[in-house]
């Protein structure tokens, strides 16, 4: 079942979990920005702070490694890349000059420090954000756009945060399945990814054609009845918390 651990809704008790959604959405984005644009030292401590609430959650990034295998192997895809692309200064070791630039390569280990920065925010709230509070406040701060809109929109998030455990976990027994049928074998990788992406790939439709049917018999609307939620004094002291500091450490950086 570690195949579950990513992007799943772990329910709890925490203060993160009992925290409001739609300030979560907002320091989400705050996060996200902060980390794909700001300095070195601002991303860092969104790092930090992340990996505390994590801990403080019950979601601790050990228990992740293996969904998050797949996020560090292209984050080392992105350093190699860069260090390719750029051959300045090239990199040398034993004496010998390697076909990487040592800028591309640490242009790129910051590249991918803000991939999995981005990725640790996006699993915090997941893992501590029921779907249904999730669709309520992507209502709540898109209310600018057309209720359709908002609805759709809120509709997707809380369904793809709700189904994707389900079909990774259908992922990972079809994978079993075909192993035990003799598919490490194979010393082709177009036929061992056509072998489990053809049914994977009918196993998630079939799936999202059973979810459409349940809704439309169920007459489902855009505009259900959504949880009340309410700011209270803790969630605002708990975004203050999470939020000055790596506003104050962007400031700090930028007049520095």
């Amino acid at each position: 079942m570690k195949e579950l651990e990513f992007l799943h809704y772990r329910p709890g008790s925490s203060l993160w979990h009992r925290h409001d959604p739609r300030l979560k959405l907002l320091e989400l984005a705050f996060w996200s920005v902060l980390a794909l644009a700001a300095d070195p030292l601002v991303m860092a401590a969104i790092a930090i702070i992340l990996v505390v609430l994590h801990g403080a959650s019950g979601t601790r990034v050990r228990q992740m490694r293996k969904p998050l295998m797949f996020w560090f192997v292209m984050a080392l895809a992105i350093v190699v890349t860069a260090g390719l692309s750029d051959k300045t200064a090239p990199l040398i070791v034993a004496g010998r000059a390697l076909p990487l630039g040592r800028t591309g390569l640490i242009s790129g280990a910051l590249r991918a420090a803000r991939l999995l920065t981005v990725l640790l925010a996006g699993q915090l709230l997941a893992a501590t954000t029921d779907p249904a509070d999730l669709a309520a406040a992507v209502r709540k701060v898109t209310f600018f756009l057309p209720a359709s809109w908002s609805g759709t929109l809120a509709t997707a998030i809380s369904l793809t945060l709700a189904f994707i455990p389900q079909i990774l976990d259908e992922a990972a027994t079809i994978r079993d399945a075909a192993f035990s049928r003799g598919l490490a074998g194979r010393r082709s990788i177009f036929r061992r990814a056509l072998a489990l992406g053809l049914p994977m790939a009918e196993a998630t439709i079939r799936r999202a054609d059973v979810t459409t049917e349940a809704l439309l018999s169920r007459c489902y609307t855009h505009n259900p009845s959504a949880p009340d939620l309410k700011i209270k004094p803790f969630d605002v002291t708990l975004t203050m918390l999470v939020v000055l500091p790596p506003a104050a450490v962007t400031l700090i950086a930028t007049v520095l």
